[in-house]
């Protein structure tokens, strides 16, 4: 017999199958020495429960805990932090796990579990993650009713019907609280710093950093826009303004701090004097973006930007920045002028020494060019255009380029001749300081996907760089070398430009954009990625709209009435799903061979012969002809014919039944 503490088969069978849904709920954001750890505890516990293998022992247990805690601050340094307390507390539920014996051990499994699994939301917020989370849930609660049942209970779903139907039941508190209840700020607005490196723009661009970004289909950001979508050619996101160079790497010179008044103009502020700078012509631009986490502060917007909206703020360099790191998904509203005019009437003596710095010793080839140039051309736009000349008639738009050298801006322009958008800008910029224009590097992205709801995905493989130089009478004004190299990748779709080279989306090889030629898969992504994003917009707005329902319902939001309606509405429909319950539940039909067995019982009860509690079929005719010798001969042949069709081979004909009960005489008392 099966002692009552111990762990019985289908508890365990429910445990693992939670157990492995919670962790792969996490495999995204934990170490990969944890996900092994957790698959040898799994085999581990089925080995035990076999016994094939004993328990591990104290020693053991210890020295698995300090392996944990030693990999811990091995793998993340700092163990302050969202992901090193996650991959902590899964550690423990996965020794939890291996050291279970008793049924109370599995009771704490399975809390474990429970907020193990609910942690799972601070790290997406998409509809998908939340279904996934949801049916993470509902095998825990499995796992849990199969703690309360035996290897004998009928059917091994059955805690799964349980545990679903406890879900349904639930369903109506849990939206009662999801629209009455606010959500906690302190939970949700403090900022997630992740250790993860997420992919996308950083704030240094070399050869080669480009070019791998269009391996990658992941979703950068979405865009919004108060009406028409502006032209492609004019989607010049901007991210990141890069004017060092050290002769291989450029960087930024205005590492802006958070603190620095004199920098960054916050939304709701009074300009600077600075802003003045700025020209901005023509109507302007407003839109809304929804970008995805980056674990860095600066946004991305168009030309020339200021922020709509608090906790966003104009940077020195025309650019915007976050308050916090962007490490979940954030939305911020912008207003852009896309015909403009920045710093025409003068350029400081500082910032032009800065936008004219380069490093000595490297590129004599580009350099003695520049010069060369620069006497033949007087004019800085006649010298720019015959730049983009050179580009346009001898180099090649390759997300393939060769590797290039020490002096990788003379290696590109003489050699090798073939390169990204980032050899293109990089190599444009050093001209034009050679020749003594001052230029410096923009990074961002360009253009985005249409999406027939009318918003704009931009994904990684739209990151870009082009350059801006400053010209006398016109201030800073963007040029993009790489439009007069492959026009078609600033006017129309990247992926149809370098969808058959070799390395696009090599990093993302399950992303439907590889079928978009496919028109029923284009459209399921399409329909998939609308229903994500308005998803996105109602999580992220769900503040503003949950406070405009309560004030529609409740008239004011204090947090007394708040409690009242929760109080009020949630208690009746707890009485509600009390009184459900209380319900007795209705007899259900009986088999009609049962049926015809019963009226022979009530045939036979109503002659003083009642069937005892008990009582077989057979039993009871043997006893029938014991004490009704005359009806042996018959009762004794339904009762056959009855054990026969119920439990045997005989065809079921439960008419013939019928007719043999109704032939029986009636007992005379």
């Amino acid at each position: 017999m099966t002692p009552s503490w111990q762990i019985r088969r289908h508890a365990l069978f429910w445990l693992l199958t939670a157990y492995a849904a919670v962790i792969a709920l996490h495999a995204e954001h934990l170490p990969r020495w944890i996900l092994v750890a957790a698959v040898i505890a799994a085999c581990w516990r089925i080995q035990c429960f076999r016994g094939a293998w004993p328990l591990p022992g104290r020693p053991l247990k210890l020295g698995l805990l300090a392996m944990c805690l030693t990999g811990l601050l091995l793998e993340y340094g700092n163990p302050i932090g969202l992901e090193p307390m996650v991959a902590l507390l899964v550690s423990a539920y996965v020794m939890k796990l291996l050291e279970m014996v008793h049924r109370r051990d599995a009771y704490l499994v399975v809390l474990l579990a429970f907020f193990v699994a609910a942690l799972a939301a601070l790290f997406d917020q998409s509809i998908s993650g939340a279904g996934y989370v949801l049916g993470c849930l509902l095998l825990v609660l499995a796992a849990l009713i199969g703690l309360h049942q035996s290897d004998t209970t009928s059917g091994r779903l059955r805690p799964l019907r349980g545990a679903a139907a406890l879900l349904f039941q639930a369903m109506p508190l849990m939206i009662l609280m999801f629209l009455l209840m606010p959500r906690v700020g302190a939970l949700w607005s403090v900022p997630i710093q992740t250790h993860k490196a997420k992919t996308g723009v950083t704030d240094t661009m070399s050869p080669g950093d480009f070019s791998q970004l269009g391996r990658s289909a992941e979703l950068a950001f979405r865009v919004t826009f108060d009406g028409a979508i502006p032209p492609q050619r004019q989607l010049y996101w901007r991210g990141l303004v890069l004017s060092k160079f050290d002769g291989r790497v450029w960087s930024r010179t205005f590492r802006t701090s958070l603190d620095d008044g004199a920098l960054l103009q916050w939304y709701g502020q009074q300009p600077k004097h600075w802003d003045q700078l700025i020209e901005r012509r023509g109507d302007p631009l407003r839109y809304s973006v929804v970008i995805e986490p980056t674990q860095q502060p600066w946004l991305y917007a168009l030309n020339t930007a200021l922020p709509g909206g608090r906790g966003v703020a104009l940077t020195r360099d025309f650019r915007l920045i976050s308050a916090q790191p962007v490490t979940s998904k954030q939305q911020y509203q912008v207003i852009s002028w896309l015909d403009y005019r920045v710093e025409s009437a003068n350029l400081s003596p500082d910032r032009r020494k800065i936008e004219l710095q380069l490093p000595d010793g490297f590129n004599p080839r580009a350099v003695a060019l520049a010069q060369r140039w620069r006497r033949l051309e007087s004019d800085d736009r006649a010298l720019v255009q015959r730049v983009l000349n050179l580009y346009n008639r001898e180099f090649i738009y390759t997300l393939q380029p060769p590797l290039l050298g020490r002096d990788s801006v003379d290696e590109f322009l003489f050699d090798t001749q073939r390169g990204f958008c980032e050899h293109f800008a990089g190599s444009f910029v050093f001209l034009m300081r050679a020749a003594g224009i001052p230029a410096r590097v923009v990074a961002g992205y360009q253009g985005g996907e249409r999406h027939p709801d009318g918003y704009l995905s931009v994904r990684q493989y739209d990151a870009h760089a082009w350059a801006e130089v400053w010209l006398p009478d016109e201030g800073w004004v963007s040029i993009d070398p790489t439009a007069h190299v492959a026009p078609e990748r600033i006017e129309g779709d990247i992926q149809t430009l370098l969808g058959d080279e070799e390395g696009f989306l090599a990093d993302s090889p399950a992303s439907l954009m590889r079928f978009r030629h496919i028109g029923w898969i284009n459209r399921l992504r399409l329909d998939m990625e609308a229903l994500n994003y308005h998803w996105a917009l109602w999580v992220l707005g769900y503040d503003q709209k949950q406070q405009s329902f309560l004030r529609g319902l409740l008239g004011d939001t204090s947090p007394l009435r708040i409690a009242l309606a929760l109080l009020g509405t949630g208690g009746g429909l707890v009485l509600l799903i009390g009184l459900w319950k209380l319900i007795p539940d209705r007899p259900k039909p009986l088999d009609p061979l049962d049926r015809q067995f019963q009226a022979l019982c009530r045939k036979l009860e109503r002659g003083g012969c009642a069937r005892l509690s008990g009582e077989g079929p057979r039993a009871f005719a043997e006893r029938i002809g014991l004490e009704q010798p005359e009806l042996a001969e018959q009762v004794m042949a339904i009762s056959r014919a009855y054990e026969g069709m119920r439990y045997g081979e005989q065809a079921s004909q439960p008419e013939l039944l019928a007719k043999a009960v109704k032939r029986l005489p009636a007992i005379r008392r």
